[in-house]
């Protein structure tokens, strides 16, 4: 995915970013989309592709690869994923949709192909039915991942035996696996729930040893693939800008985290890595919406992209693009299976890469500076030091380079390198401190003047962030300070946070900082909400959105910014990560309170806030029907007044909602509002919300009369998932008194006769699932109304 703005920039997109180090030889398009892809070799040495689609196989011959031709489609259940493997004549298929293990047979080729679905009932596992993904070892043991039988653990199958005829021969732990890579024995799995891959010796396929796990960076292992010396394993999470991972697992009891790579010029877009593969001394990695994407892994310490093809250039990311990268055809060429544009056939020109290592450390004390700033300039590439000082970054293609060096407190350095291919090249820097400044600031009432005590001040750059409070005489003070230009936000709970942009420096490091008195809260910082913490995952928390996405199930689980209502980019969010598994509200509710709010002299106040929220049914998989709850408090009376649901996964996005107080409780000086995510304790159901940009401001009454002391009422049970029973008390005549209910719309849907000045009226069975109103009224005049919530 690259930013395309006009046609030139498309051409110029496709001759320069799109094609480094890889070239376009050959295309085949299909009506559907596609999924994953495998090459294969025939007697007669023609090469092959064999790409899944969405309702089928394709084998296109690449005799000509200018010129592909497809050969053979083989029908096949329909279904979003489909993993291709070979061995011998034969080619082998899983899917998701059903009808087991596709056995395609391959000896007729060009002429024809053939295929039949393998079900095998298994004693003691069941019925093979689904499976999501395959590998095939030296030895010809087809390794099943992802199936609906033993919980989607490891499943072994002999395809060497009797060729095109599958044999069971025995069952991993029955440990979810989404992907699987095998060889001298050692399966090597990805279980992308447990957020690992995990070593098996499988010698004996009726009792597998595990050997060694580890943890990846993105916590959401989707699959790996061995370096040809078998001590490195190079590991990709699917989710939003994670990286490609390498790992030493020479020894499986101790395995060591080695490098993670991410393309530099979408870095934070949201690119997601597919499937990684390993050709001699190289990754080819399909990357999803940034295409196929070379890496430098000779030196596995410091990985290198040296090459890219972008097959995917609509500007957006998720689950679009390059599915499946193979480069193992004799000829050289890479093979990729982009989901909307079908087969690509590339020329990769394999190249080494230039690196660039050293150190930046302190010019005073010889000690190695963390988080050193190191970019080469008039490319993408920059790096952060580690701990120690240390830093490994590189780059593609052979020069000399300006590395421009920083770090906040130091004065910036810039040298000339001379970078060659498959050479590292070392650099040290020392950088010179520089000599602080103190700032001084204070925090005052914008109408009095007055000073603000605990006052709450952020001042931050890229390299400094000074979280402070203002004294009991509202002023703050920091020491060692350094100049340059600082966002800052002050705020305190009853004012308005205030955001601006300052350069300080020591003539300027005087601040006074203005709040306007009033209730806002844009959550730029922690003004004192309080919440409850969730039963498993997904407490309330102040982030910064994206949130991401999901890595199973192809949508998105946020609006992927704050709300544009407010000058800040943060909100409160149930759990904010990149993988949907570590972020969904899991295994029950969790609360977000307000601190409490001062309405009793306000005319008519009335609060708005902006939201959004998903509920999840994984057995239904779709939206469920559980809403988040919105509740309203005046220290002596709680009443749900609003609520919110998304039945479509496609629209999300922020909501805005405005309650007028009066309309649901009288006012008082001890108000809070309170915000309630549900997910179900028996992890069926899985939620996500978003709750920013909270206010208090002056309403306007309704033109209708309402006369709360001529009408008494209550609601219960409230909300309820059947129906409702109204407890009324009336002061006026009965045979003019009447009960509506209007929808969320304003649509009067039901009216009932009021006969008695008190009594009981039961309501809302048959209603739809939604928020409805319902007052009492006399023909002129109405009592307040009181919101409902059917679920």
């Amino acid at each position: 995915m690259k930013s395309i703005f006009t046609f030139f920039s498309l051409i110029i997109s496709l001759s320069i970013f799109g094609q480094l180090n890889v070239s376009f030889v050959g295309q085949v398009e299909y009506p559907s989309e596609s999924s994953d892809i495998w090459g294969y070799v025939a007697p007669d040495d023609t090469e092959y592709a064999i790409i899944g689609l969405e309702c089928g196989v394709s084998i296109v011959s690449l005799a000509d690869p200018a010129n592909p031709v497809e050969v053979a489609l083989l029908p096949g259940v329909c279904t979003t994923w489909r993993d291709i493997k070979t061995w011998g004549e034969h080619a082998y298929v899983t899917n998701e949709g059903g009808n087991g293990l596709m056995v395609i047979d391959l000896t007729d080729l060009p002429n024809s192909a053939t295929a039949f679905d393998w079900t095998p009932n298994i004693p003691g596992l069941g019925t093979l039915s689904t499976i999501h993904n395959i590998y095939i070892d030296e030895f010809g043991y087809a390794y099943l991942a992802g199936a609906n039988i033993n919980n989607g653990g490891l499943l072994y199958i002999d395809v060497h035996t009797t060729p095109g005829q599958p044999e069971f021969a025995g069952a991993g732990p029955n440990i979810y696996s989404h992907d699987v890579y095998a060889r001298d024995n050692v399966a090597y799995s990805s279980e992308i729930y447990e957020g690992s891959f995990a070593l098996y010796d499988v010698t004996d396929k009726q009792n597998s040893i595990l050997l060694g796990s580890q943890e990846t960076t993105g916590e959401f292992t989707h699959n790996t693939w061995l370096s040809d010396d078998g001590t490195i394993l190079y590991t990709t999470d699917e989710v939003a800008d994670a990286p490609v991972g390498a790992y030493d697992i020479s020894d499986p009891t101790d395995i060591q985290a080695l490098d993670d790579f991410k393309p530099l010029e979408t870095l934070g877009d949201g690119v997601i890595p597919h499937n990684v593969h390993v050709w001699q001394d190289w990754l080819i990695v399909s990357y999803y919406s940034d295409g196929c994407i070379l890496v430098d892994g000779s030196n596995p310490d410091n990985l290198i992209e040296v090459g890219n093809f972008d097959t995917f250039l609509q500007g957006i990311t998720g689950f679009n693009g390059a599915w499946g990268a193979y480069p193992y055809l004799p000829s050289g060429l890479i093979l990729i299976s982009d989901i909307q544009s079908g087969l690509f056939i590339l020329q990769p020109n394999y190249v080494n890469a230039c690196w660039l290592e050293g150190n930046v450390s302190d010019a005073s004390s010889g000690m190695g500076i963390a988080g050193a700033d190191i970019e080469i300039l008039s490319t993408n590439v920059f790096d952060e030091s580690a701990l120690d000082g240390d830093f490994a970054t590189g780059y593609a293609v052979s020069g000399t380079y300006e590395v421009a060096v920083s770090k906040g407190g130091y004065e910036p350095q810039t040298v000339t390198v001379e970078l060659i291919n498959g050479e590292i090249t070392e650099l040290n820097v020392e950088l010179v401190p520089l000599i602080p400044i103190g700032m001084n600031g204070s925090v005052i009432d914008a109408s009095s003047g007055n000073p603000i005590p605990n006052a709450q001040v952020r001042i931050s750059n890229e390299d400094f962030d000074f979280d402070i409070s203002t004294d009991a005489s509202g002023t703050f003070q920091i020491v060692n300070f350094f100049e340059g230009e600082y966002e800052i936000a002050a705020g305190i709970w009853g004012y308005k946070t205030n955001l601006l942009t300052n350069a300080i420096d020591e003539t300027n490091n005087t601040l006074t900082i203005e709040l306007e008195e009033g209730y806002e809260d844009i959550f730029s910082l922690d003004l004192g909400w309080e919440f409850t913490v969730a039963p498993v995952q997904g407490t309330w928390e102040i982030a910064q959105p994206p949130i991401g996405i999901t890595g199973g199930a192809p949508f998105f689980i946020a609006p992927n910014e704050d709300s544009g209502s407010d000058p800040g980019n943060a909100c409160y969010v149930t759990g904010n990560t990149n993988a949907v598994e570590t972020s969904l509200l899991i295994g029950g509710s969790t609360t977000l309170t307000s601190p409490v709010f001062d309405v009793s002299q306000m005319t008519y106040p009335s609060i708005s806030y902006e939201l959004w929220y998903i509920s999840f049914n994984q057995v239904q998989q779709g939206p469920d029907a559980t809403p988040m709850y919105v509740e309203l408090s005046n220290g002596d009376t709680s009443m749900v007044v609003d609520s919110i649901q998304y039945l479509d996964l496609d629209v999300i996005e922020w909501e805005y909602h405005e309650i007028d107080i009066p309309e649901f409780m009288t006012p008082t000086a001890n108000m809070t509002i309170s915000f309630t995510a549900s997910s179900s304790a028996n992890f069926i159901v899985v939620a996500e919300g978003g709750v920013d940009h909270f206010r208090v401001f002056e309403g306007e009454p309704s033109s209708v009369i309402t006369l709360n002391e001529q009408f008494e009422m209550n609601i219960a049970p409230n909300p309820s998932a059947f129906g409702f029973q109204l407890t009324y008390d009336i002061q006026v005549p009965v045979e003019q008194a009447q009960l509506e209910i209007f929808n969320q719309m304003g649509q009067l849907i039901e009216v009932r006769g009021v006969n008695n000045q008190q009594g009981i009226i039961e309501f809302g069975s048959a209603y739809d699932a939604g928020i409805y109103f319902v007052r009492l009224s006399n023909g002129i005049e109405v009592s307040s109304g009181m919101k409902i919530i059917k679920y």
